[in-house]
């Protein structure tokens, strides 16, 4: 059961990683890495909504940057140990 817990949280990360490297490149949505993309889009759109909601983009010049994602990476990584312990 640990295992398979650490194999998530690992798994999540990368794919999270994937996620926000896709999004600085432009891709086709009828290529591969496209249709991978729409399919975290869609995945990481409903976790990242609430954090968003809180948290405005920061505002660099006429940028902006999304910091939702970091925040998310924070906090897995914050509350992984935690349960871990608690369920193994």
């Amino acid at each position: 059961m640990c295992s398979l817990l650490i194999l998530f949280f690992r798994f999540f990360s990368y794919a999270l990683f994937a996620w926000i490297i896709l999004n600085w490149v432009q891709v086709s949505p009828e290529h591969p890495l496209g249709q991978i993309k729409n399919v975290l889009d869609r995945s990481f759109s409903r976790i990242l909504e609430p954090i968003r909601s809180r948290i405005p983009t920061l505002r660099i010049g006429m940028a902006g940057l999304d910091l939702s994602p970091l925040i998310l990476i924070f906090g897995i990584n914050l509350l992984q140990p935690y349960l871990l312990r608690a369920v193994c």
